[in-house]
């Protein structure tokens, strides 16, 4: 009987001693950087709603690409979003005649300078500062694209992908032929898709299976102490129930998650960058 009892309390207290490790491991872990951009260039309704939910779970800052059409009509809204702390970028994108996107790419030099020139003005004279970021539609660029970039100032580029482009990394850096720093979005493995809703849901992923495999990204990321930036687009995400509903389930997760949400220029700026810590 006495053995019994003594097992019994040797299980207990290796249980607690483990249990014990497993919580300071996790009070000890870094938390995981995390770089939220939201792309809109046409809804500034969707827009506030899609922040509102963010910060109602404290999920913030973010990264907001803005498109030049969004900051001339509606600056007031991205002005005040600018004075909360999310960073404004430069979402630069063509439309033909139909209203559908072309590729930047495709795009003379002239053409490509006109469009990038333009929206970086309209978003920085209705901010009254400059601003650091760009990336194109659906990640289209080229040798002009990237001179461009850099002839205008722009401290960052945002249209790599990893496992597409050969520049692109995990972790942004600055690279000295391109003379900006170098910012990927993830691309998933083994496939021809980003991390975003709106590139998911063209390759015909449901709303379950891209928060899934955003939650893989960001364990992932985590264990092997790497940034994580993905992608929310308001339009897209405030138009399908089922798609708005999985956007709070994966708010709902992340909110419960060790991470630390920054802007793309604080991720670049963090001294995590620098030390390797």
């Amino acid at each position: 009987m006495k053995k019994t009892v003594l097992i019994i309390c040797l299980v207990i207290i290796v249980v607690g001693l483990g249990l014990g490790i497993s919580i300071s491991i996790h009070k000890q872990q870094k938390p995981l950087l995390v770089n939220l951009q939201v792309t809109e260039y046409q809804n500034p309704e969707a827009l506030a709603k899609v922040i509102a939910e963010m910060e109602a779970r404290n999920i913030k800052p973010a990264t907001i690409f803005v498109g030049e059409d969004l900051a001339a009509n509606h600056c007031d809204l991205i002005r005040e979003l600018d004075q909360k702390g999310y960073e404004i970028a430069a979402f630069g994108y063509d439309l033909d005649e139909k209203g559908e996107f072309k590729q930047l790419a495709n795009l003379s030099k002239e053409e490509q300078e006109k469009i990038i020139q333009s929206t970086k003005e309209t978003i920085e004279n209705c901010l009254g500062h400059k601003i650091n970021g760009f990336r194109s539609q659906r990640f289209s660029f080229n040798n002009d694209t990237n001179e461009i970039i850099k002839n205008l100032g722009f401290q960052w580029h945002g249209s790599f992908v990893t496992g597409w482009h050969k520049e692109a990394s995990s972790t942004p850096y600055y690279d000295g032929n391109l003379d900006f720093y170098v910012v990927s979005m993830e691309g998933v493995s083994g496939t021809n898709y980003v991390l975003c809703d709106t590139a998911m849901s063209s390759s015909n992923k449901k709303p379950e299976e891209w928060k899934k495999t955003i939650e893989e990204y960001f364990l992932r990321h985590q264990k092997e102490n790497k940034p994580l930036i993905t992608e929310f687009h308001p339009y897209f995400l405030t138009a399908n129930s089922d798609w708005w509903n999985e956007f709070n389930n994966l708010l709902e997760w992340l909110e419960k998650q060790n991470a630390k949400y920054v802007t793309t220029q604080q991720l670049i700026s963090s001294s995590c960058l620098v030390c390797g810590e």
